[in-house]
């Protein structure tokens, strides 16, 4: 890419997409006219917000932060198999940002925004660079725990069904970020902190039947907010969803009792 390529050239050549002027891009002049470079949002992750709180758990999940070799530029990226959510989230952050696809043959889309302030409030807030495995829990204010969660989920978490029971995973390659998680997600409700569990290089948190129903109203319908189209009907369903039996003696807490009393048996 030459330094004076724009993103709609590079659209061209690569059928990649993007939306802004490239990053390296002299900001004097393109082809004898001013470049008008749209403000950055740099404060974004600097205030909570249910919005920052749930895109912050979002690249909790799948992002990643870089410092470009050949520029020097601070950029922080969030990928996802949903575009139209990335679109979303980056009109929520505002500022300048690309989005493009990861390659040719893959469903996965990448948004990226260069700001040094964004990228040293991550860090501040417990963020680093080749996190997967290492990355731990923010320190998260409580009345947004949910937003933060979702976001999670949303990112590296599924919502399925086995037979006609309701399950909830969160997966990571940091076990401590998901033990961290399900007791600060067991002290917010109630639900009591499943053990973590091995999938293959990753671990996975497991909330099943009454348990995931419960944590889903939470996420999803309790603290309703930014959230994945094809996930929170999902939720929705599990709210539906009726015991066939009594559940046994335990699974419900007296906490769940007290935080979810229309959704318990």
């Amino acid at each position: 890419m030459s330094r004076g390529d724009t993103r709609k050239r590079v659209d061209k050549r690569h059928a990649i997409g993007y939306n802004e002027t490239c990053d390296h891009v002299s900001p004097r002049r393109l082809r004898g006219r001013p470049l008008n470079r749209p403000p950055r949002h740099a404060e974004f992750f600097r205030v909570w917000s249910p919005e920052m709180a749930y895109v912050l758990g979002l690249w909790w999940a799948d992002g990643c932060m870089r410092v470009k070799r050949n520029t020097g530029a601070h950029e922080i990226q969030i990928a996802s198999n949903d575009r139209d959510h990335l679109e979303n989230i980056a009109r929520i952050i505002s500022g300048k940002y690309s989005l493009r696809k990861v390659s040719l043959l893959s469903n996965t889309y990448v948004i990226a925004f260069c700001s040094k302030e964004m990228y040293q409030d991550i860090m501040t807030l417990g963020g680093s660079p080749r996190k997967s495995r290492t990355i731990g829990f923010p320190d998260v204010p409580s009345e947004l725990l949910p937003h933060f969660v979702r976001g999670v989920v949303d990112g590296d978490g599924t919502l399925s069904w086995n037979g006609d029971r309701p399950v909830l995973h969160i997966y990571s390659g940091s076990r401590q970020l998901l033990s961290d998680m399900a007791t600060a997600i067991e002290q917010a409700t109630g639900i009591p902190a499943p053990n973590l569990a091995a999938n293959r290089a990753n671990a996975y948190l497991k909330w099943s039947t009454i348990r995931a129903k419960c944590l889903a109203a939470w996420l999803y319908i309790d603290n309703p907010g930014l959230a994945l189209d094809r996930k929170a009907p999902i939720a929705a369903q599990f709210i539906q969803w009726r015991p066939k039996k009594r559940p046994e003696q335990g699974t419900i807490t007296d906490r769940m009792r007290l935080n979810f009393p229309e959704y318990l048996p």
